[in-house]
């Protein structure tokens, strides 16, 4: 038996009441769909914002990757900082709140670069959902119910995902997305325009929601400490090298599979089987979000299980074999004839890698002190955001171009998940050992 992986009576009472602590996931939850939702509507409507401004294939995938997450990276370490320092309902507020109006602003994007800048925008403000959720659960949750609680946070971005897709269908079946329409005050904007003010004003008022969350502060800001900085999580990294940069690197070509999927499965779909916007997503929304859904929770349940058991890298180990698993599905979506089947692999395939949302930060949260834990998801958000997010549409985009043009997207998709796949998977390997010898100590 781990020792620590049990919590004594005395340790459950230091945590907030579980109505309490579940209410904070829930409204964390809630604001992560609704970043999904700014984040992804923009690939919806690449067809009418390429024609309107006169943009090539590669500047559409810079927008819906670089421009996001270079700022999302950027973002990242200033906001963890913060998260670490400061009231962190406070600052996921800020972040909702410039997420929106970046939104909103991309209404307003005349050209490349102003559209470029509104990206930007909504990219820095999403860089505070993840650290504060990811800072905030480990102290409202014992260590033997966090992977549980993280697996459920984590069903947000794939319901928000899918609801994403959905919802941007619909609105693009309310208002046509190349059409016209006068504007009282703003003069005349294209469909497309009016989608996404419609999408980004609700996010305003949602912001206010995260006031509702107390935080339970902990490490050396609840006992009047000074703050812990990037030099001491420097110096942690380097302590527990072997460990922490296998397990930092290995997620982010995975990463950039999967926003590579989010910025070109429906281009996919457009190009190579005729559907369109509204047709598609429905069908992709639901393909992406209910596999992670039904999922989640059972990653959650069965690796916190054999954690207790004895298994102190039962969340990396089952991850690897969970990825491996969903490789065949990845490739199969690109290479059936019916668009249906072809949902039908992606949510098998998204079931069985949705552990790759929760699990390698459950891991992380077992290893690291208390008032570090804003500073590591900030890094690795900034590692992910500038190789995964910024990278995975741009790579997708400049391979299906060598490959002969944006009819071979699905050959370049499925060609990205055999190399990401695998070598996500092996570096998590790599990882295993030095994860147990780093658990250890604590084991009694």
């Amino acid at each position: 038996m781990i020792g620590g992986c049990m919590a004594s009576a005395t340790d459950e009472q230091t945590y907030p009441s579980p109505v309490a602590a579940w209410s904070a996931v829930a409204i964390l939850f809630t604001l992560s769909i609704v970043s999904m939702l700014d984040r992804n509507l923009l690939s919806l409507l690449v067809p009418e914002i390429k024609a309107d401004l006169g943009i090539s294939e590669v500047e559409a995938g810079t927008l819906m990757g670089m421009a996001y997450a270079l700022f999302y990276a950027l973002g990242a370490l200033p906001l963890g900082w913060a998260m670490d320092r400061y009231s962190r309902p406070k600052v996921i507020w800020f972040g909702v709140t410039l997420w929106s109006i970046g939104t909103v602003a991309c209404g307003f994007a005349r050209s490349f670069w102003t559209f470029f800048a509104a990206r930007a925008t909504v990219g820095g403000g999403e860089a505070t959902i993840v650290p504060g959720t990811y800072s905030l659960l480990p102290d409202m949750f014992p260590r033997h119910k966090l992977g549980f609680a993280m697996s459920i946070f984590a069903m947000s971005s794939k319901v928000g995902a899918g609801a994403s897709l959905a919802l941007g269908g619909l609105l693009t079946a309310l208002i046509v997305p190349a059409a016209a329409f006068g504007v009282p005050l703003l003069g005349e904007m294209k469909g497309w325009q009016l989608i996404f003010i419609v999408a980004g004003v609700p996010g305003l008022l949602l912001a206010l929601m995260v006031f509702l969350v107390k935080d339970p502060r902990r490490g050396r800001a609840a006992t009047g400490q000074p703050a812990a900085n990037f030099a001491d999580y420097g110096r942690f990294v380097w302590a527990n090298r072997r460990f922490i940069l296998s397990h930092h690197i290995a997620i982010m070509p995975l990463v950039a599979l999967i926003f590579g999927f989010y910025a070109w499965l429906p281009s996919f779909y457009q190009r190579v089987h005729g559907l369109t916007p509204a047709e598609l997503g429905g069908w992709l929304g639901l393909a992406i979000s209910t596999g992670p859904v039904l999922a989640l929770p059972i990653h959650g349940l069965v690796t916190d299980r054999w954690f207790r058991s004895g298994r102190s890298d039962a969340h990396l180990r089952y991850l690897i074999g969970s990825l491996l698993l969903s490789l065949p599905f990845a490739i199969g979506a690109f290479v059936v004839a019916s668009p249906y089947v072809s949902f039908v692999m992606i949510g098998i395939f998204f079931f069985a890698a949705s552990g790759y949302l929760s699990l390698p930060t459950v891991t992380l949260q077992l290893v690291l002190p208390h008032d570090l834990r804003g500073k590591s998801a900030a890094v690795v958000l900034m590692m992910n955001g500038i190789v995964g997010a910024g990278g995975g549409p741009m790579v997708v985009a400049a391979l299906s171009e060598k490959l002969g043009g944006p009819d071979q997207v699905g050959l370049s998709l499925m060609i990205c998940a055999v190399v990401a796949l695998s070598l996500t998977a092996f570096l998590y390997l790599f990882a295993l050992k030095p994860l147990r010898a780093m658990l250890a100590p604590r084991a009694a």
